[in-house]
């Protein structure tokens, strides 16, 4: 197993603490005797949302002046965590996007910003792009954590897809998100995906399979997750394919030291699974021979 160690990050206004191979994840006991009395119903506040909106138009302004050969990748700007990269190590780590040097307040919302990349030793970018882009059998290639996927409609480079979200930890949440994403090829070795959240419901009976298009109302809903952004970047190399995943989300802000919303289901805690599940299953499809 790869070690954790932290480290700085930093490209343009994104900084964060990096974290080398696979995080270590300690999970808390809740205390249940405190938040038996049930989930409380989260609002999407106006202000929240503009708040995310424009978290993610500066995020992808950002991406937009990355297309060139020496800065495509995140790793291009960290030469040390790409070594180890293409030495068989992966890399998961919280970014910021800051606006002129000052982070950006979202009231009364949880937003998280996670990228991992890895090195596909031996692998060619068609494969690659053959497997990423079959957003339909995520279900298949990522079966622990996104338990249904299809296309509902697909026309040219764009997509628009529903994946069910799985999570289970001290209790069951399974939540329907509808996405809708765009493929640009910007050449024969380079390409991204970029893809946002237009539906997301929370399945008001979890456990029961024949139910799980039966959503909470938005008045009954925890606001586990608001938004879910997934983007990839995928470059060829001489002797494998760099992928880098990023994944920004938004959901309720905690309220108070135990709240019943995050510590029953640990579901704080998916943005950064998601995108570490995804880069570790890409491992094993594509095993390192170093």
């Amino acid at each position: 197993m790869n070690s954790s160690l932290p480290r700085e990050a930093s490209l343009g206004g994104l900084d964060g603490a990096s974290y080398i191979g696979r995080v270590i994840r300690v999970r808390y006991l809740p205390l249940l005797l405190f938040v038996s009395s049930g989930l409380r119903a989260a609002e999407l506040k106006p202000e929240t949302s503009a708040a995310f909106d424009r978290y993610v138009k500066l995020t992808e302004d950002g991406f937009a002046k990355s297309q060139g050969f020496e800065n495509f990748l995140w790793l291009d700007h960290h030469s040390n965590e790409k070594s180890l990269v293409w030495l068989g190590q992966s890399v998961i780590t919280p970014l910021k996007t800051l606006d002129h040097g000052a982070e950006i307040d979202v009231p009364g919302g949880d937003l998280q910003h996670w990228l991992g990349t890895v090195f596909l030793e031996g692998a060619d970018i068609d494969h690659v792009r053959g497997l990423l882009m079959n957003l339909a059998g995520y279900k298949d290639f990522f079966k622990e954590q996104i338990i249904e996927s299809k296309i509902n409609k697909h026309e040219g480079d764009q997509y628009d897809f529903f994946w069910r979200f799985y999570k289970k930890q001290f209790s069951t949440l399974v939540l329907n998100v509808d996405e809708t994403g765009k493929y640009t090829l910007i050449d024969p070795t380079h390409w991204t995906f970029a893809a946002h959240s237009t539906h997301i419901g929370e399945v008001e009976h979890p456990k029961n399979k024949k139910k799980l298009d039966q959503e909470r109302t938005a008045e009954e809903a925890a606001g586990y997750l608001w938004r879910f952004n997934f983007y990839l970047r995928v470059q060829q190399s001489d002797n494998g394919v760099y992928v880098e995943l990023e994944a920004i989300s938004l959901a309720r802000e905690a309220g108070g030291r135990i709240s019943p919303s995050r510590y029953l289901n640990g579901f704080q805690s998916f943005p950064h699974d998601l995108t570490e599940y995804i880069i570790d299953t890409l491992q094993n499809i594509f095993p390192h021979r170093r």
